[in-house]
């Protein structure tokens, strides 16, 4: 890659001072001639890059501005690691000294500087930890680089190199951030970042995994959210269903079977709402998480209420059905009781008018 970039530097260096003709008619220009009488002395200007200096709320206009608004982004953290960049810099620098500044070069000199402050922009986002913002800014970037390709300048497969490398890196980067990140919508929202990182960097392989990797998530993440949904319902219509629950003597004045199929059902609701506790939990929802616990509260509190009343109810019932078979039982003792004994004073007069 290092051979390639080389080429291309050297390509663009060429390409911009194959002209010396064209530097002699822009005047003030380096390797200037200037002779006096019979003696020819050569002198070399300095480009002056202190008149017309870069405004930033307004483009430059005239070679010195240009000049100075490339002087301002030398040295900048952005070139420094991105190299490509700082040779394109350097080689709009050096054109804008050797080639007259005409509509064509200003178009020239407008792109490229576009170009190299939309990566500056987003170089400098990507450090203070905007992604959005980066990616954005380096989106904007691509545009120029496609509007320096249209314009058939030089420029652009350097800028292109150094684009992709950036895409990919920060793509790297976002990966890294998913894999410390527990709450699952910011992880997917990091990981499809990094999908659209990788799809623009050209990285098919990273782009594809990763991709595959949020799809994966997606679905089991929404998976788990229609179960918490779920399970808040049922939990919501159960205690709406159970509102007098909140005292045993309440629930106890019901009627028995109404009762049974009130704890039963609680039984069911509180499973339901462990598992979605769980999953808001796994997917550190905690809000969610907050919610399902206070439902779970309010139905153990309810399920306890429930089976209080009906062991109390199963009481009073027993009770009743032992009392009734009680009544049952002693009216039937006393009816042997009375037939016995009628029996037995039948066999006494029959036994006396025998002996008389």
């Amino acid at each position: 890659m290092d051979g390639l970039k080389l080429l291309v530097g050297l390509v663009v260096l060429a390409s911009v001072t194959a002209s010396p003709a064209v530097a002699a008619s822009a005047g003030g220009t380096p390797g200037a001639s200037a002779t006096t009488g019979d003696a020819a002395v050569t002198t070399t200007q300095q480009p002056d890059t202190t008149v017309g200096q870069a405004r930033s709320d307004q483009p430059p206009e005239t070679a010195d501005e240009y000049l100075a608004a490339f002087n301002e982004l030398s040295g900048t953290p952005a070139f420094e690691q991105y190299t490509e960049f700082e040779t394109i810099r350097s080689l709009a620098v050096s054109k804008l000294q050797v080639v007259e500044f005409d509509d064509e070069t200003e178009r020239e000199m407008a792109t490229v500087l576009t170009l190299l402050r939309s990566f500056n922009e987003s170089y400098t986002a990507a450090e203070n930890g905007s992604v959005q913002a980066s990616l954005e800014a380096a989106n904007g970037t691509a545009q120029q680089v496609q509007a320096l390709e249209e314009q058939g300048l030089t420029y652009a497969p350097l800028a292109d190199l150094a684009l992709s490398r950036f895409y990919e890196n920060q793509g790297d980067a976002l990966l890294q951030s998913a894999s410390a990140v527990t709450a699952t919508p910011e992880k997917l929202r990091l990981l499809e970042q990094a999908a659209t990182a990788f799809r623009a960097a050209g990285a098919s392989q990273k782009f594809s995994q990763v991709n595959l990797r949020v799809e994966e998530l997606r679905n089991q993440y929404e998976r788990d959210v229609a179960r918490m949904n779920t399970a808040e319902q049922r939990a919501t219509s159960f205690l709406e269903s159970c509102s007098s629950c909140d005292g045993v003597s309440a629930v106890a004045s019901g009627e028995l079977f109404g009762t049974f199929a009130l704890y039963l059902e609680s039984g069911g609701t509180l499973a339901d709402v462990r598992d979605a506790e769980e999953r808001a939990t796994e997917n550190a929802l905690s809000d969610r998480q907050s919610q399902l616990a206070g439902l779970r509260s309010d139905i153990s509190s309810a399920r306890t209420t429930l089976a209080l009343a009906s062991t109390a109810l199963l009481v009073g019932y027993g009770a009743l059905v032992a009392l009734f078979a009680m009544l049952v039982t002693h009216r039937l003792v006393v009816w042997r009781r009375t037939v016995d004994a009628a029996n037995v004073g039948d066999i006494v007069v029959l036994q006396g008018g025998h002996d008389a």
